[in-house]
């Protein structure tokens, strides 16, 4: 194979695996680290490597899966952009779909892989590896495919924004106490949010491969009220711990981004507008910002 062909192939490997997103489940793996280091527990280095290779791996397996089987949409999609609408390469031609279903199972297995090493070490933390990847199958794959029946969103944001950094707690021995779990129900919101964002400008597309999303079930117009109330609830809940828990003291950050994309989310669906970058990058920089200004919190005494 000459060499232009293999670093094409290669890029487009790369592309497939859409690395910024893997840069989230670090982050929120760390945010549960630095959860439980807050509780005074003891963080191992080899535990905290072993909970991230199986953190990683089940996304790797949840994306090629969805990139495997979303593909007809996604090919369809003239609206894609740096986070929505898959990565393009499969309905391009760049890679041959049988590509991503030998991703997705090596991946699958090196998942399973992790899972088993992590169960010597915390039963209960394998048990949500195990969970994770059960959802992020139910997710792409039939007979579920949840991704097209209104409630797939919502499931993703659980085992992204909640079970993710809950797997980095439990690992170390640390206790989801209320707190905690208030500020993790928070970034649940913000991250569904997000994928509602995600979804509306694939919502053509989708429509037409018969993708049944939150989005398609309720309107451009409904989706983008959605997306507002989901902020404004994270707003109030985030609001209302500051009082209280000094860990979301930093969060207040986020709101002058959380009004400005709730508004231009609103803006965009009753005009009809293109600007699919502006609000699928203007969702990102909500829950990263979020989510930082949440582990700020945590690290800064």
């Amino acid at each position: 194979m000459p060499l232009r062909v293999m670093l094409r192939n290669v890029w487009a490997l790369v592309r497939l695996t859409r690395p910024v997103f893997l840069l989230g489940g670090v982050a929120l793996y760390g945010l549960g680290t630095a959860m439980a280091a807050f509780q005074g527990v003891s963080i191992r280095l080899d535990w905290l490597a072993l909970g991230q290779v199986m953190v990683t791996a089940i996304q790797l397996f949840a994306q090629y899966a969805n990139e495997y089987f979303d593909a007809e949409g996604d090919a369809l999609n003239t609206r894609r952009t740096w986070f929505s609408g898959g990565s393009g390469v499969l309905g391009t031609g760049a890679l041959a779909r049988p590509v991503a279903r030998r991703a997705m199972r090596i991946a699958a297995v090196c998942g399973a892989a992790a899972i088993v090493a992590t169960a010597t070490q915390s039963p209960a933390t394998a048990a949500l590896g195990a969970l994770c990847m059960l959802g992020a199958w139910a997710y792409s794959a039939p007979p579920l495919s949840l991704m097209g029946s209104g409630l797939g969103e919502l499931s993703a944001s659980l085992i992204v924004a909640f079970l993710t950094p809950l797997t980095a707690i439990s690992l170390h021995g640390g206790r989801l106490d209320a707190g905690m779990a208030a500020a993790l129900a928070g970034l649940v919101l913000l991250h569904w949010a997000m994928l509602l964002a995600f979804s509306l400008p694939d919502r053509a597309s989708d429509m037409a491969v018969g993708k049944r999303t939150l989005v398609v079930r309720i309107g451009a117009t409904r989706a983008a009220a959605a997306h507002a109330v989901l902020i404004g609830a994270a707003l109030a809940l985030f609001a209302a711990l500051g009082l209280t828990w000094s860990p979301a003291r930093y969060v207040w950050i986020a709101f002058p981004v959380a009004v400005w994309q709730a508004g231009i989310v609103i803006w965009n669906a009753q005009r009809h507008d293109a600007g699919a970058h502006a609000i699928t990058t203007g969702a990102v920089g909500l829950f990263v910002l979020a989510s930082a200004a949440l582990l700020l919190g945590f690290v800064v005494i």
